[in-house]
């Protein structure tokens, strides 16, 4: 029988670390008033950075989009797009076009090809 070295996948660090990350409370928000206030006004004077991904039903320009996932550094937000409608997506455009805000987003062809809701203009 061959032996492997050890992985994050059986449950062994490699390492030799054993610290865990920490667990950051997710909020499901279905209006506008449910996420923080920086991000819904963003300001040179408060810069964000945060993690950004979409989900949806054949997500690109003939799809439709179900959830955003926002990550701040102390919480989640999942955007319930279906639920909150066209008000809750149109009030996370200007965070999502503006400068001030860096968003962290992996393989984003699809996601940026929505139409009329999300557009990123400027990429950090």
């Amino acid at each position: 029988m061959a032996s492997h070295p050890p992985n994050s996948a059986d449950g062994e660090d490699p390492a030799g670390n054993n610290a865990e990350l920490p667990s950051l409370p997710f909020h499901v928000v279905t209006k506008p008033s449910q996420l923080p206030v920086e991000f819904l006004e963003p300001s040179a004077a408060k810069k964000l950075v945060i993690g950004f991904d979409c989900e949806g039903v054949d997500l690109c320009r003939h799809g439709a989009l179900c959830i955003m996932q926002i990550a701040f550094p102390d919480a989640v937000y999942l955007v319930d797009a279906i639920e909150g409608g066209k008000e809750l997506v149109e009030a996370c455009k200007p965070a999502l076009e503006s400068n001030h805000v860096t968003k962290v987003i992996h393989d984003c062809k699809r996601d940026s090809e929505v139409p009329n809701c999300i557009v990123f203009p400027v990429w950090h």
